[in-house]
């Protein structure tokens, strides 16, 4: 058997290689910087269209609400999503998972390798959005008030949430051979319109709340916010904004222990049942 940091390490070399497209390194790093900088720009055109439509109805702390939730947000589908799209992958376009399910390494392991390399990738996107933010908009500097401390807390438990959640999918997509990517769309756009990127949850039907208070990623970018921003101004509250920032970091961390737990329980059943059924070598042609 492979030890657990080679096969890690050997992983994330292949999920890097991968998601690169063996390019040479500087195209993309141009790639990194440009395409989440592009993305954030739609949503700030957005936003000034919105604010010149409706002149003193858009507060001006809102682009900086929109603008970090947004960089904060791609950290969950590179991750979140990229170990589902990880079996996807190598299932139906290289054809290869059987072969690597059955040499000698941790196959979860495996898959969390090539989720680390996403989960790098997401970290530089973030950062390069939010630096050309806070230097290209003046609303951004304003706004600005990072507490190293509560970053560090909420991006270690980020990791352990968006791990867990996509190991999941990722076990779930096992047993999908033919709709396994639409259910990672599918609980992408849900998680994206439910979590309070875009706006805050308070603004949603109440049922609908409820459902986005469930949601743990709804409380890890609530964190990341505040960690960022500090608390937010009235316009932007929510029903989180009556929980203190250490207990927004407690429940989450509670919120964590159960999905890794969870999350064991669920691959251990999921890959066994696909093995057993054969649907690791089955495929759509897709």
């Amino acid at each position: 058997m492979i030890s657990a940091g080679r096969t890690l390490i050997l992983a994330f070399r292949l999920g890097w290689q991968l998601e690169t497209n063996w390019a040479r390194p500087w195209l993309f790093i141009l790639y990194m910087f440009v395409k989440p900088i592009c993305g954030s720009l739609v949503l700030v055109c957005m936003y000034y269209a919105a604010r010149a439509a409706v002149p003193g109805r858009v507060p001006p702390e809102y682009l900086p609400f929109l603008y970090i939730s947004n960089a904060v947000y791609s950290l969950v589908g590179l991750v979140m999503f990229g170990l589902s799209y990880a079996v996807i992958r190598d299932r139906e376009h290289y054809r290869m998972l059987k072969y690597i399910y059955i040499s000698p390494c941790d196959f979860r392991l495996y898959i969390a390798g090539r989720g680390l390399a996403r989960m790098v990738e997401g970290v530089v996107s973030a950062a390069v959005t939010i630096a050309v933010g806070l230097a290209v908009f003046a609303e951004m500097r304003q706004e600005w008030r990072l507490d190293a401390g509560w970053l560090a807390v909420f991006a270690a438990l980020g990791v352990g949430v968006l791990w867990a959640s996509g190991l999941m999918l990722a076990g779930m997509c096992l047993n999908l051979t033919r709709q396994g990517m639409f259910l990672s769309e599918g609980v992408a756009g849900l998680v994206y319109l439910l979590s309070g990127v875009l706006y805050p949850i308070s603004i949603l039907p109440t049922w609908l709340q409820g459902v986005a208070l469930v949601l743990p990623t709804t409380w890890w970018v609530e964190g990341m916010r505040r960690a960022l921003l500090g608390p937010l101004p009235e316009p932007l509250q929510s029903p989180l904004s009556a929980w203190s920032t250490a207990e927004v970091a407690g429940l989450l961390a509670i919120t964590t222990a159960v999905l890794l737990g969870v999350a064991g329980i669920v691959w251990r059943w999921c890959e066994r049942r696909a093995w057993r059924r054969g649907l690791l070598e089955e495929n759509a042609g897709v």
